[in-house]
């Protein structure tokens, strides 16, 4: 299969119309782009477009990218290994803006340093996915913000580079152009190969045109890239506050279906739910033994191990968890204890 040949056939596709998997994948057929009965290597092909964003997944009818499953994230410890590879401070800035920022590696690449507003601690991405917006009618600006605190290693990184270039990625070979996102792509690879990250799921076998001869070529579907980056601040983000909305704008999808892969709850979330379940929480509202809704603040009412005993009790007390009986009667235990302490 000419993979080069069937991705662009399949963005000619979609620019006419929105289409669904099978529908591309017999439009092929029918052109003799694809050969019959070739589904299974036209998917690899598909899922490797779609991954590196070389199709346009919006302009798919019913598009669900891996369901049950999400996407690819760095775990703590895999951050730690991956900074530590990096030996290159201008990639190392690179990869702390994706985490940090949800970026994706062309909007890191391309962004300028007046686009970063450190008053109100955000990012303007301009022309997002797609910089041939006059052509393809297509590219969204968003707003992007960030933490107060990482402002310093922004301003660190901006000291470092001086006021040659409009880019906060200038190019090694010249000022006046930006990193491109294809040699901050193949360091990385670099860079997750001395953390033991460069795992490979499969390979795709093509053939590729070069100076007027057709050449094998391999193509290698990787199970992390740069791009993990955007699904590990995502994922940290959902886990944190379990809103999907948050995420969605986050990340700057224009559809929530886009984003709903985030929302399989993980173990750990799951784990929290399950405890919060089976664990008494007097923080949240009750009814009190003269039925009137009590509505009680976490942060007022949160009491720590080391708080006065009597005061929980009358929390308790108050949120109809015990009866009076059982109040009074516990009452009168720690008075007796504080007295025989005495």
């Amino acid at each position: 299969m000419d993979t080069n040949k069937i991705i662009q056939e399949m963005n000619n596709i979609l620019a006419e119309k929105k289409m669904s998997y099978t529908e591309i994948y017999e439009t092929l057929v029918a052109k003799g782009i694809v050969q019959p009965n070739s589904e299974r290597d036209f998917k690899k092909i598909y899922e490797v477009a779609l991954d590196n964003e070389l199709i346009e997944r919006t302009k798919i009818k019913s598009w669900n990218k891996k369901k049950g499953k999400l996407p690819r994230y760095f775990t703590k410890s895999q951050l730690v290994d991956i900074f530590e590879a990096v030996d290159r401070p201008k990639d190392a800035i690179a990869c702390f803006m994706a985490l940090m920022c949800g970026l994706r590696i062309n909007e890191v690449c391309n962004l300028e340093i007046k686009d970063i507003d450190f008053d109100n601690y955000k990012v303007l991405i301009k022309d997002s996915k797609n910089t041939n917006r006059k052509r393809d009618n297509y590219g969204v600006d968003r707003y992007v913000n960030f933490h107060p605190s990482i402002v310093g290693i922004i301003k660190r990184w901006l000291e470092v580079i001086g006021d040659t270039s409009k880019w906060f990625l200038p190019s090694d070979k010249s000022p006046d152009t930006h990193l491109r996102p294809k040699s901050l792509n193949e360091r990385f690879r670099v860079y997750l190969k001395k953390a033991n990250l460069l795992q490979i799921e499969y390979r795709i076998e093509t053939k590729q045109k070069v100076n007027g001869k057709m050449i094998d070529k391999v193509l290698h579907k990787h199970r992390y890239t740069f791009h993990c980056f955007r699904h590990t601040m995502a994922c940290i983000i959902y886990n944190k506050t379990g809103d999907i909305f948050a995420v969605n704008r986050f990340l700057g999808h224009k559809q929530l279906d886009t984003t709903m892969v985030y929302a399989k709850i993980t173990d750990t979330k799951m784990k929290r739910i399950v405890e919060d379940i089976l664990t008494p929480n007097p923080y949240n509202e009750t009814i009190s033994p003269n039925h009137q809704s009590i509505k009680t603040s976490s942060q007022q009412q949160r009491i720590s191990a080391n708080a006065d005993p009597i005061q929980f009790l009358k929390l308790q007390y108050a949120n109809g968890e015990i009866i009076e009986d059982e109040f009074l009667r516990r009452i009168k235990i720690l008075q007796s204890l504080e007295i025989k302490q005495h």
